[in-house]
């Protein structure tokens, strides 16, 4: 079986192996456009350095040169990461009769979380953030954490699903419930 919830974005289909919901990553024109733009200006400063480290020509500042290209290096692959999970990342979610398996995809590269579903507990609809911004703002922003459906998991809270509304996710946690019978009372979303 195959449908889509509320909008064309978000593809669940179910099978005898499961449940899989398959989400593309929030696409932002300004995000792609700016962070495309910073990287080149990231490859510009990172040919520089590395020229200049290889060449032996840094002088005194040879170990400042250093350390500052090891952060520049990490702060680069970061926004490389940011950016393509944008473009083309997608959100896997695997719900089989025992395990849920949820993986952050980028062409077909990515890490899974596999949790058990008898401890899965208040699988829930979480309304968009509103008030101020905190510290976890700008990795919701890039897409890095947060999320439109939450699970309790051994006493930490998982959420999945950050690009998409709440109608899509009220669809998501129907599905999963009609799939598999959670041990908690049915929430009041």
């Amino acid at each position: 079986m195959r449908s889509a919830a509320s909008g064309a974005r978000v593809s669940i289909e179910g099978g005898p192996e499961g449940l899989e919901i398959v989400i593309p990553a929030g696409r932002s024109l300004f995000l792609a456009v700016f962070l495309g733009m910073w990287l080149v200006g990231w490859a510009m400063g990172e040919i520089q350095a590395l020229s200049q480290v290889l060449s032996g020509r840094t002088g005194l500042s040879g170990p400042v040169l250093l350390f500052w290209l090891l952060l520049w290096t990490a702060g680069g692959l970061l926004a490389l990461y940011v950016w393509l999970w944008r473009l083309v990342g997608k959100e896997r979610i695997l719900m089989g009769a025992s395990a849920l398996c949820i993986k952050r995809d980028i062409l077909g590269f990515g890490r899974g979380r596999v949790y058990e579903l008898r401890k899965v507990h208040r699988l829930r609809v979480v309304p968009a953030a509103t008030g101020r911004p905190n510290r976890d703002a700008a990795a919701r922003f890039s897409g890095l954490a947060g999320g439109a459906v939450e699970f309790e998991y051994e006493n930490r809270a998982i959420q999945f699903g950050f690009s998409i509304d709440e109608t899509e996710a009220r669809t998501i946690v129907e599905r999963m419930r009609q799939r598999y019978a959670f041990q908690d009372p049915r929430p009041a979303d």
